[in-house]
């Protein structure tokens, strides 16, 4: 297949697109780009939400630099603006705006401060498509993933977005990672057809326990190398085209839940995604931990797949203890002892909603219905 014959992206001709091995490969190098920016600045630092993946402290850890936590707006995924602006010091040279469950981070904001400041804005849209880059180009570089259960599973790799106004420089030092080429023979088919299958409707309890899966595990892994990926362009559309094509069930959600409001729960689904667009996974925020982790076992026990996703904030991720000891960050904190999502994909239907929904009612109070 001609790679030359295949449309542009939606964010294209703004950003350049170079694909890489992952999602965090992705990352690294644009934390590349940061450093190659400011090379007088011996330990450089870079600014991230404190509940998040443990690969993006991975990426940043890869590049020689130093992941600085912002703790969160109480209740809501998005880094605390007055926060961020204090972290910022003659060491600072990017930041990490973290799209979380399709619900982008406001990087209109972030983007004044990093002017500003001459840093440089990266948008993690791992968990979002289109990147907010697609339409409004406020990050200088962003980051796509390709791997399981993101928007666009492709089962491995991901893209680096630079800024056509960047060009130079930070493409050649992308341009300096290794390349390997994308391996989308019978066993990449299979073991895509299985993930597929697996994530529609067996119960997650079950999931969890396919090794091959990693599904529940959240602790730190160290980015051994950066490297690029010759992944097919016509692949990635062929992809996107899926994705788009999906039904959403976000306005479902939000209609048969609204209800959970007064039981004092938050929607945060219906922050998510664009008009129509599909999401990754709906996200509600519980009254308190202990509702959140009977309502979440209930709905599990019918097979519903719900998640409690990263379980803590970065400082208390296993193998991350030593890399922010000290750091308090309450608000998120308190967001991941709170956070259950359930699953968008097409299998689910208006009928597990309304089971949902009943678990919800039962459940999801201090006095849960015997």
């Amino acid at each position: 297949m001609d790679d030359s014959a295949a449309p542009p992206y939606a964010w294209e001709p703004g950003y350049q697109t170079v694909f890489m091995a992952s999602g965090t490969a992705a990352l690294s190098a644009a934390v590349a780009i940061a450093r190659s920016r400011k090379p007088h600045i011996d330990q450089p630092e870079i600014l991230m939400p404190a509940y998040g993946c443990p690969d993006l402290v991975a990426a940043v850890i890869a590049q020689g630099g130093t992941p600085v936590l912002v703790d969160l707006e109480p209740g809501l995924p998005w880094m605390d603006r007055d926060q961020f602006r204090q972290q910022v010091n003659a060491n600072t040279v990017a930041a990490v705006g973290v799209g979380f469950l399709g619900i982008s981070e406001r990087l209109s904001a972030l983007s004044l401060i990093c002017h500003d400041n001459d840093l440089l804005l990266i948008e993690d849209s791992a968990q979002c498509f289109p990147p907010v880059c697609a339409t409004q180009p406020f990050a200088d570089c962003a980051v796509l993933s390709f791997g399981r259960g993101k928007p666009i599973n492709l089962m491995g790799g991901g893209a680096l977005l630079v800024k056509s106004d960047l060009a130079g420089q930070p493409l050649d030092v992308v341009g300096a990672c290794p390349s390997s080429r994308m391996d989308t023979g019978v066993l990449w088919r299979l073991q895509r057809m299985i993930f597929n299958l697996l994530m529609m409707r067996v119960p997650f309890y079950i999931l969890e326990k396919i090794p091959f899966l990693n599904i529940g595990e959240t602790h730190f892994k160290p980015l051994d190398s950066v490297s690029r990926l010759d992944l097919p362009r016509p692949l990635l559309g062929a992809g996107i085209r899926a994705f788009c094509r999906r039904s959403s069930t976000q306005e479902l959600y939000s209609q048969q839940l609204a209800f959970a409001e007064t039981m004092r729960w938050s929607l945060l689904g219906r922050r998510a995604g664009g008009e129509g667009m599909p999401i990754l996974r709906y996200g509600l925020l519980a009254p308190t931990e202990g509702v959140r982790n009977r309502v979440a076992r209930a709905l599990n026990r019918r097979g519903i797949g719900a998640s409690t996703f990263y379980h803590r904030s970065l400082p208390h991720i296993e193998g991350l203890e030593s890399v922010f000891a000290g750091v308090e960050c309450p608000h998120a904190d308190d967001f991941a002892a709170r956070l259950v999502t359930l699953p968008c994909h097409e299998d689910v239907t208006s009928a597990d909603v309304a089971l949902i929904a009943q678990i919800i009612r039962d459940q999801g109070s201090d006095h849960p219905v015997a």
